[in-house]
């Protein structure tokens, strides 16, 4: 996984973040934590999923894993999503995810 330097946590994630990165490193399922990263699909924004589904080869295979937030539940996890599309959309006047979100943004754990 690659995490973004600025990470958005969600207010329920922010307190465990070192935890919840740690047990993402060792490959660890965790109760209600989503990520949120680049979309997978094109024409999306961003996707939201529960850390769960990277356990599923099939899913792991596909889904970016350049985290842009983390969140604690899903309403939280939609919540920042919007808050993240927002902040670009002020920055940029575009829905622009991938090229406000730069790869060189990220950083290996």
């Amino acid at each position: 996984m690659r995490w973004y330097q600025n990470l958005y946590l969600g207010k329920h994630a922010a307190p465990y973040i070192a935890t919840i990165r740690e047990k993402a490193a060792s490959g660890k399922m965790m109760a209600g934590i989503y990520y949120i990263t680049h979309a997978s699909g094109q024409g999306n924004l961003l996707d939201i999923f529960h850390n769960g589904m990277l356990q599923q080869s099939l899913f792991a295979d596909a889904q970016c894993t350049e985290v842009i937030g983390v969140a604690v539940g899903k309403t939280e996890a939609i919540d920042l999503s919007a808050e993240i599309i927002g902040e670009v959309y002020r920055e940029t006047g575009a829905f622009d995810i991938r090229s406000y979100f730069k790869t060189e943004d990220f950083v290996e754990d």
